[in-house]
């Protein structure tokens, strides 16, 4: 029999196999790219193609699933919907076309692109607060106008604050709480008319101290439940009228 190391071949996906080392009854195949991951296996799996590489870049063309414990399964583990959804935002055409103002130019750090990396960071991190209600993966709390999502700046938040600090587009053109009268600008902030101004910034400066003001009054409602630099990140936290998904400056 013939050795058949250096013998290539794709598999089904596309990735390119080579076999490294001939054991008679097995054979040992590494893939061809930057992981170089090993496998090893029988000829037969290696001429039908069938071998698996866990480092095919299978989620819109830049998430893998990798090495490890953490299956790949959307019914039975909620790390992988999550991590599944957040590659979806930043890199499936469809989505950014369809929420430009959310997803245009946001990222996922290269360590991300790895499930395993992520499932591993989210089982650490991730908690409850026994209401009912879904956690959310956020990306520009702790660091405000942020469009990377990394374990740095990512954290988990409850519902309720994820909605209280949800930076809405509209068909305005204007910030989020200002609208344009005969008078000047009209501010308004949870139902309550704050004044007319003269300017969008004046009038956003006052918006601003209204829902920095309703930011951490809810901050502290959640004190003992949420991570202390969640915590912090909001009583911090400052409304900035360039962070606003509406504000143009006006040339």
């Amino acid at each position: 029999m013939k050795n058949r190391v250096g013998e290539e071949k794709l598999n089904h996906k596309g990735d390119l196999m080579k076999i490294v080392q001939d054991n008679k009854s097995t054979i040992v195949v590494e893939f061809q790219d930057w992981f170089k991951y090993k496998k090893e296996t029988v000829y037969t799996n290696f001429k039908t193609g069938s071998i698996q590489n866990p480092y095919h870049k299978s989620i819109y063309g830049v998430g893998y699933i990798g090495e490890g414990s953490y299956t790949a399964s959307r019914l039975t583990n909620p790390e992988y919907d999550t991590w599944r959804t957040m590659i979806m935002r930043c890199y499936d055409t469809g989505a950014k076309k369809r929420y430009p103002a959310y997803y245009m130019n946001c990222t996922v750090c290269r360590e991300w692109h790895n499930y395993q990396s992520f499932a591993k960071w989210y089982s650490k991190n991730y908690y409850t607060l026994n209401d009912g209600k879904r956690m959310h993966l956020d990306k520009d709390i702790l660091v405000p106008g942020n469009k990377i999502y990394s374990p740095e700046r990512c954290i988990f938040v409850p519902q309720r604050i994820n909605m209280l600090l949800l930076n809405k587009p509209n068909k305005r053109g204007l910030p989020n709480g200002i609208t344009r009268t005969k008078y000047g600008y009209s501010a308004k902030y949870d139902h309550v008319e704050l004044g007319i101004f003269s300017t969008i910034e004046e009038a956003f400066s006052h918006y601003a101290t209204e829902k920095e003001g309703d930011i951490k009054r809810v901050a502290n409602e959640y004190k003992d439940r949420i991570p202390m630099k969640l915590y912090e990140a909001l009583v911090n936290y400052i409304l900035l009228l360039e962070n606003d998904k509406n504000y143009v400056k006006a040339s």
